[in-house]
């Protein structure tokens, strides 16, 4: 009976561990699903994955091949071709009769009914001033695509510490419900002991099971709005295919330095960019200024022609006569009409809208300087006046909830400063979210975004 006994109890006992491992797989394997994120790796994979990210890499792939399209027209261009005519009516020539011993002009037919020419072309430019110029157009238009990546990039970085900021905003505001939903539950059983004991009415009992009830809602519409912006966040860094990310960073606290004086904006990626558009614009002008300069090439072309009443081009040898000539062309335009006055016309305008978006530009991002340094002094102030809240509600909280235990503080009394202290702490965590973007917007008015 004892060795049975024993044999039950090592039975009972493999199964529990069995049943305990199979546990510890299944909560390692869930865990494995799930991928931790810090901001710098949200930037970080944002940059990488984001859509927008790409189509701008593409982008700038795309100038690459531009810049190499002009190039080629540097090298020499050949081509083959081959020319097959067909005369049903042949031309004519008139000559002088004389030349045939005859009076008056006579008609003569000159060619055959089939002519067949084949060969090879080439064309070498020599001096063309505006191609060097469109050569320079196309690699600052390598450098613009270049500077829209950077953008796209500083727009995906803001973009993710945006949400990133809100969803750990979110999350504390959720920690801080639960703590008082614990403090709802703790006077929950206060007011159900006194009740029992007669101590006061059933309707101020039903009071603090509404203000409880009040709170799991609260929390239950947070954590919806929790997973949404997770899933959101996901989106934006370009993650969809992941189930499960948690934020490891924290949502706290650290002071910047403040600035001395306003930040050089030529920093700014926008104003990079209007400073390349503007020189592209002046290269363009000066493109088309110019074509007023004459081009000079030189050709070449090597062929073979044959010329026949019947069509028997392959039969013998001597069916098809060698042509071959080089050269040199030169074009001087002369009059086309002001074409060429009128796009310089349009260049100038073109250059002044760009200078005038520059000026703006660089206006707009000292008043957002200046918003964001006085959006963080404000946000800072309070912060720290919530800060001082939270103490003072916590304080009043706790004196409340000593005096209704001993009965001589009103329930309604309790209710107030708890519901006091649950705002205070979840308008904490809205001032330090916007302490947050502040700072993103003083990083952002500094260019300092790609710097993450």
């Amino acid at each position: 009976m004892k060795t049975k006994k024993i044999i039950t109890e090592l039975l009972v006992l493999f199964g529990l561990l069995q049943a305990s491992t199979q546990d510890i797989v299944q909560r390692a394997s869930a865990q494995e699903t799930v991928l931790s994120l810090s901001l710098k790796q949200s930037c970080e994979l944002g940059v990488e994955k984001n859509v927008n990210v790409k189509n701008a890499v593409l982008e700038e792939q795309k100038a690459d091949y531009q810049l190499k399209e002009v190039q080629s027209k540097l090298f020499p261009q050949i081509s083959a071709y081959s020319d097959f005519s067909y005369f049903y009516a042949i031309p004519k020539t008139v000559l002088p009769g004389e030349i045939f011993g005859q009076t008056g002009m006579i008609a003569v037919e000159t060619g055959t009914k089939y002519d067949w020419h084949s060969g090879f072309k080439a064309t070498q430019l020599l001096y063309n001033q505006s191609y060097f110029t469109s050569l320079k157009v196309a690699k600052r238009l390598e450098a613009i695509a270049e500077l829209s990546l950077q953008q796209k990039k500083e727009e995906v970085i803001y973009q993710i510490s945006q949400v990133y900021y809100l969803i750990l905003t979110t999350r504390n505001q959720i920690a801080q419900l639960n703590i008082s939903m614990q403090n709802t539950s703790r006077l929950l059983e206060i007011a159900g002991i006194q009740r029992e004991n007669g101590v006061i009415r059933k309707v101020d009992y039903s009071r603090v099971i509404v203000n409880k009830s009040n709170l799991q809602t609260q929390i239950d519409n947070l954590e919806q709005l929790y997973l949404q912006q997770l899933g959101f966040l996901k989106q934006i860094i370009g993650i969809e295919n992941i189930a499960e990310i948690e934020l490891s960073d924290s949502l706290r606290f650290v002071p910047i330095p403040a600035p001395a004086a306003l930040p050089d904006l030529t920093n700014r990626i926008e104003i990079k960019l209007l400073d390349s558009q503007i020189e592209v614009a002046s290269l363009k002008r000066k493109l088309n200024r110019q074509l007023y300069l004459p081009t000079l090439a030189a050709f070449g072309q090597y062929s073979f022609q044959g010329q026949r009443n019947e069509f028997d081009f392959f039969k013998g040898s001597d069916r098809f006569f060698k042509v071959g000539v080089i050269g040199l062309s030169l074009t001087i335009p002369i009059f086309d009409g002001l074409e060429k006055f009128a796009k310089i016309k349009q260049n100038d305008i073109e250059i002044q809208q760009f200078l005038n978006t520059r000026k703006e530009t660089s206006s707009q991002f000292a008043r957002e300087f200046s918003n964001a340094e006085r959006q963080y002094e404000n946000s800072l102030n309070a912060l720290r006046r919530q800060q001082e809240s939270i103490e003072v509600a916590q304080e009043a909280y706790d004196i409340g909830l000593q005096g209704y235990q001993q009965q001589v503080v009103p329930l309604s009394d309790v209710l107030m400063s708890e519901t006091s202290l649950t705002e205070a702490r979840l308008s904490y965590f809205n001032a330090l979210n916007q302490l947050k973007n502040a700072e993103l917007e003083i990083r952002k008015a500094k260019g300092e975004l790609l710097n993450f």
